[in-house]
This record gives structure tokens, C-alpha cells and sequence, in this order.
């Protein structure tokens, strides 16, 4: 009995010495994502512009020669930059990688629509989807941005 009872009082010490430490941890603000970048909002932004530009131009050349890929170079050069200014900006910030994926997979997201432009103009059955999957990638970079803007992240 008195074993049991030492046994019982050193797992309560045990216990209580766990709670003081996860009391201590929980009120520790541990940041495991970096803080807010306002410059990063407004570019991010400003590249959906740009996009939603491309689509809305490109939806109204449907079946005229100015749909051509040739005719949207510049829309394609510009818009690498723009990533590339993000994608640089992003990795300049610490604990930011998950911002550094996203904008990678909104930069392979870029070059495979150039590659379908390539291909021939695009139809308003391309059109449709691939604005749907830009600014899918556009809201969840911005999502993650003010929630780093509240404290969320």
C-alpha cells in the first residue's frame, strides 16, 4: 500500500511538473510563419489585375487574329517579373515558405498557360478554368496574408 501511494504521488509530481510546462509553452507566442508584408499584398494584387486583364482581353479576341500567342507576349514577360519580384520578396522573409510554395505553384501555373497558349488562342472552355484556378491561387496567397496581418498565422 504505502508503495502504491509513493508510486501515486510521483506520478501526480510528474503530472503537475507537465501541466506547469504547457502553461509555460502555451503562453509563449511561438511564431512559425513570418509576419505580415504589406508590399507583398499589393503586388500579389496587382498581378491579379494584370491576369484578370489577360482573360477579359483575351475572352473578347475569340476567333480574331489578335488572339494569337505572339500578340500577348509582353502580357507573359511582365507577369514573370511580377512573380519573380514576389517569389524574390518572399524568400527575403524568414519562416515564409509557405508563401515561397505558393507563389511557385501560381509561377508553374503561368508558364503551363503560356505553353497552352503556344498551342493555339484560347477558347472561352480554356478560359473559364484557368481564371477559376488563378484566382483560386491569387485568394489563398492574399488569404494567407491577412491572416498574417490579424495574428491568425
Amino acid at each position: 500500500m504505502k508503495k502504491n501511494i509513493i508510486l501515486y504521488l510521483k506520478s501526480c509530481r510528474h503530472l503537475f511538473v507537465i501541466l506547469v510546462v504547457l502553461s509555460i509553452i502555451s503562453g509563449c507566442s511561438v511564431m512559425m510563419i513570418s509576419d505580415y508584408d504589406e508590399k507583398t499584398d499589393t503586388a500579389v494584387t496587382e498581378l491579379q489585375k494584370q491576369v484578370e486583364t489577360f482573360f477579359v482581353t483575351v475572352e473578347s479576341q475569340v476567333g480574331l487574329p489578335e488572339c494569337k500567342y505572339e500578340d500577348h507576349k509582353s502580357f507573359y514577360q511582365d507577369s514573370k517579373i511580377a512573380i519573380s519580384a514576389i517569389e524574390v520578396r518572399a524568400r527575403a522573409l524568414p519562416k515564409n515558405e509557405i508563401t515561397i510554395k505558393m507563389v511557385g505553384l501560381l509561377n508553374d501555373s503561368l508558364n503551363s498557360l503560356e505553353e497552352l497558349h503556344k498551342l493555339g488562342c484560347l477558347t472561352p472552355g480554356h478560359i473559364a478554368p484557368l481564371r477559376s484556378n488563378f484566382n483560386s491561387s491569387f485568394t489563398a496567397i492574399l488569404k494567407l496574408e491577412l491572416a498574417k496581418k490579424r495574428g491568425d498565422g
